[in-house]
């Protein structure tokens, strides 16, 4: 059921503080913004690609304020990190909106989906998924990065972030088997994933057969949240 506020405002804001103010630490910049087609022209520029259809503003209604996106910035001016975040609302289960977004989604941008089952298995956490929710996606680090804790920092961010712009009762995301099975989710604020939760016949160009489903749901954030409190005022 969703829940109407963020049980400790103050705190979380403090967390995000933190959390930039580490980046900023690492030597870079966060930036943030609500213009979708600015987003694709800053993917393309720096990654050479387009935004997935979750993202496009040719294919996609959502208003700035269902929207968002950051980059990390180098002093040099060069952008060495992204991700977007968008608000959805749905009164059937993840499970079986999921799929849907995702194939109409590539078929307004007339990019070719074929799945190989018509849903999820059976008894995957998306058929208790439901309600406020936001994909994240786009997530992208430059591999010229050295530091090991810029995804865990930014990722975190973000997901903080949209507790506090939409207090979602989930966040959802999309990533290889490489992705998941190397740790890398958990760390960057996920608490739970389900390998195959989509399986294609036949994929756009860099998408995976195989796609895991990552969630962090509302709960799991606000324990993250805690957590960081605690552990900034025992080094305190």
């Amino acid at each position: 059921m969703s829940q109407l506020c963020v049980e400790d405002p103050l705190g979380t804001a403090k967390v995000c503080a933190a959390l930039e103010a580490e980046i900023g630490q690492m030597g870079f910049a966060v930036n943030i913004g609500s213009d979708a087609r600015k987003f694709n022209s800053i993917k393309l520029a720096t990654c050479n690609k387009p935004v997935s259809p979750f993202f496009d503003a040719e294919v996609c209604n959502f208003t700035p304020d269902r929207f968002f996106w950051m980059s990390v910035v180098s002093p040099s001016g060069a952008t060495v990190a992204l991700q977007a975040f968008r608000y959805d609302y749905t009164d059937t289960s993840l499970a079986d909106w999921g799929p849907n977004l995702t194939i109409g989604l590539a078929m307004r941008r007339q990019e070719l989906m074929v799945p190989t089952n018509s849903s999820p298995t059976r008894n995957s956490i998306a058929e208790r998924i439901r309600g406020k929710l936001v994909y994240h996606g786009e997530f992208w680090i430059d591999q010229k990065v050295r530091n090991r804790k810029m995804a865990e920092k930014f990722s975190r961010l973000g997901l903080i972030l949209c507790l506090i712009k939409w207090n979602p009762d989930a966040v959802w995301s999309l990533s290889s088997s490489r992705m998941a099975t190397h740790g890398h989710l958990n760390r960057m604020g996920y608490n739970y994933i389900e390998k195959g939760f989509l399986r294609w016949q036949w994929a756009t160009d860099g998408i995976d057969l195989t796609e895991w489903l990552n969630i962090a749901e509302r709960q799991a954030i606000e324990q993250m949240v805690n957590e960081m409190i605690t552990s900034s005022e025992e080094i305190a």
